[in-house]
């Protein structure tokens, strides 16, 4: 059977989403920075060439623009530091999925030769840990469905199992930190 595809995407798609909504904001903060920073620049200019013109209310303007200035800046440069660290997060989250992936593939192919399946009993395995039907699995290898239920009480037997459920905790069990720390406690 076909080893799974790593090189494709590792995440939600809702996270894609949320990922260029991010980048869309960034850019936009950006550009309001540079039409605000344009636009006070200018002002500043008139107002140091021609110090007459810099009356009360023409300096609280200017301190206001400033203000206004200074929001998007501090927000551009917050979003830019999230942005990294997002894009960090996100690298990291895939190594370890590559990582759990190869700690899982291995986990399989040493219990499935500490078992002795055959071939096709190690794909109707693999099929079965991916969530299939007996009917969908039938399908993927061109057998009938009573072939893989065969199969299935093979594998079962060999695994010391009795139903599909049991199978595949054999295989979560594993990954699991049971003794992580004591279960948090309900509030009666």
């Amino acid at each position: 059977m076909a080893q799974a595809d790593t090189s494709r995407e590792l995440g939600r798609p809702e996270q894609g989403r949320q990922s260029r909504a991010l980048i869309r904001a960034y850019r936009f903060l950006f550009l309001c920075g540079i039409v605000l920073g344009f636009d006070l620049g200018a002002e500043l200019e008139v107002a140091l060439s021609l110090p007459a013109s810099l009356t009360l209310p023409a300096g609280l303007h200017l301190v206001a623009e400033f203000a206004a200035w200074t929001g998007p800046a501090v927000a551009f440069v917050r979003l830019r530091a999230e942005v990294r660290s997002l894009a960090a997060g996100a690298q990291a989250d895939r190594a370890r999925l590559l990582a759990l992936r190869g700690a899982f593939d291995g986990l399989m192919h040493k219990r499935f030769t500490a078992w002795g399946l055959t071939p096709a009993e190690r794909d109707v395995a693999l099929l079965t840990l991916r969530g299939l039907k007996i009917a969908e699995i039938a399908e993927a290898r061109g057998v009938r469905e009573g072939t893989v239920k065969a199969q299935l009480s093979t594998i079962f037997r060999k695994s010391g199992v009795a139903t599909r459920t049991e199978f595949v905790a054999l295989f979560i069990d594993e990954f699991l930190d049971l003794g992580a720390g004591p279960a948090p406690s309900v509030p009666a």
